[in-house]
Formats: C-alpha cells, structure tokens, sequence
C-alpha cells in the first residue's frame, strides 16, 4: 500500500492546483465591448478576449468575421468589422468560437491548444488528455 500512496502523491504533486478547481472557475470572458462608427463595427477589447482565450487573433477574427459574412481586421488591440453588427450578435459568435475550439468537450476545461496532424486537426486537452477532432477554422 505505500507504493500506492507514495505514487499517488508523486502524481498529485505534478498536477497544476488549479486543475482541481471547478471547471471555468478561472475562465472568465470579458463582455464583448463593440461600437458602431459609420458603416463599420468596431470591438474594442479584442485583445483581452484573445489573450483570455489563449489563440492567436487572426484565428478569432477569422471565425467571427466569416460567421457574419464580412471582412474583419486587426489595429493595435482592435477588431474592426464592416457594417453594423450588436454586441450581442457578436457575444453569441464568440461563445460557439469558444464552445468549438476552446473549451474540451470531454472536461469542459479551457485548458486546450489546436494542433495540426498529418491533414486534420484536433484540440488537445491538457487537463484531462483528450483528443478531439474539430474542423479547421
């Protein structure tokens, strides 16, 4: 039995302690904060968002920009849309981004990176170790 607890501890000692937390109790996504000026939209704190997020921005914006069907760019921090589009709108591409390519669906933790093998793609868990396929973006 004490080859049992001592691998035990060894195991819990390399795990991060964080990961016995609740799921998403650390994964808090800033609102959407987006302006309308003219015909383009605006997102203000896009850059908070990719950095909670933890995926390159150009691969958010591609997402949110081909699900509203217009073309998106990045200045700086900003994402800048053309035409008008709502906050809401907007919060509810963001959260199918984060449901699709973020958050695991075995754990639901946010603890995820996209890797490309061979010609698919998966988001690998570093939480849980699962391994998911998922569309290209």
């Amino acid at each position: 039995m004490d080859d049992y607890d001592s691998l035990l501890d060894r195991a819990r000692s390399q795990v991060p302690e964080d990961a016995f937390k609740k799921s998403g109790e650390r994964f808090k996504v800033p609102a959407v904060q987006l302006i309308v000026q003219g015909n383009r939209s605006l997102w203000q704190n896009f850059q908070d968002i990719i950095n909670v997020l933890n995926r390159p921005g150009r691969e958010v914006l591609k997402f949110v920009s081909g699900q509203l069907g217009t073309a998106g760019s990045m200045e700086g921090g900003i994402a800048i849309f053309n035409g008008k589009f709502t906050p809401e709108g907007v919060s509810d591409l963001l959260d199918r981004y984060i449901d699709s390519y973020v958050t695991c669906p075995v754990c639901s933790r946010p603890d995820t990176e996209i890797v490309k093998e061979d010609k698919s793609y998966r988001l690998v868990c570093s939480a849980c170790g699962a391994r998911t396929a998922i569309r290209p973006v």
